[in-house]
């Protein structure tokens, strides 16, 4: 819940907590703040942590990042580099965080999972959690929706089976909000993920080089774009898998610089 969300309490639900008088002083006030961060448009939805890492690709490094004590992305600007390097990163998995954790340092607290074109969406299940509405899974997995592109094909009636109340409609309008700007800005309906990782390397014959691309951390396609061409060497290709890759970054190239 968000400040913004007390104001749409029924007056029985808050007659139910059963405030004194101090309470009800503060609860007003309370009140007074949401209404004028709402009037201010300062409302924005959870954004937790596995969010953030998953939509980077670094959902490997949420164990660790615990372990150190962040909680939440904002905790992330309070790292060291000595921290950073304890998390023993991959190669590519480096290259991503520091571009995922100075853009940070640029937006902390805006939520925007698609803020660049060379990351990627999280998933139903994690976009439903950072918005509370995890309870929301199973019905909307009844519907056929598997991920957030299939979100913009329910229409009025589906979205009333789920039964949401005004809490839970607010905050899935939000999300929607995200979904349907990502969907239009970075080709959210597939068009950067069309085909998957493992049929982009099956349609240039590379597949052999999937075990190499895990091990330095490229698990899109996307992700190759990190690679220095003096380090494709550490792919460890044959002649021919060398040529075909570099011709299959330079298509890369060309489909990520129209979508950006």
């Amino acid at each position: 819940m968000s400040p913004t969300d007390i104001a749409l309490l029924e007056e029985k639900e808050v007659t139910k907590i059963g405030l004194k008088t101090i309470q009800k002083k503060h609860w007003e006030k309370a009140l007074a703040h949401g209404r004028y961060l709402e009037a201010i448009h300062f409302d924005k939805p959870p954004s937790p942590l596995h969010l953030w890492l998953e939509s980077w690709r670094l959902d490997r490094l949420g164990k660790p990042l615990f372990d150190l004590g962040c909680d939440v992305k904002e905790d992330l600007i309070d790292l060291t580099e000595s921290d950073a390097q304890a998390l023993n990163m991959k190669l590519l998995e480096a290259r991503r965080w520091k571009q995922a954790t100075s853009q940070l340092i640029k937006v902390i607290r805006k939520f925007d999972f698609n803020d660049n074109t060379r990351n990627s969406a999280p998933s139903l299940s994690t976009w439903l959690e950072s918005l509370k509405l995890e309870e929301l899974d199973e019905p909307l997995k009844m519907l056929g929706v598997v991920e957030l592109c299939d979100l913009g094909d329910m229409d009025d009636r589906e979205l009333a089976s789920l039964g949401l109340n005004k809490l839970q409609r607010k905050h899935w309008d939000m999300g929607m909000l995200q979904v349907l700007k990502a969907k239009k800005e970075s080709g959210l309906d597939g068009k950067n993920d069309d085909p998957t990782f493992r049929g982009w390397l099956e349609s240039w014959r590379l597949f052999r080089l999937a075990p190499i691309m895990n091990d330095i951390g490229a698990y899109v396609q996307q992700d190759l774009l990190d690679l220095e061409p003096q380090e494709y060497s550490l792919l460890k290709m044959r002649p021919l898998e060398a040529k075909r890759f570099e011709q299959a970054m330079i298509a890369l190239e060309e489909e990520f610089q129209a979508w950006s």
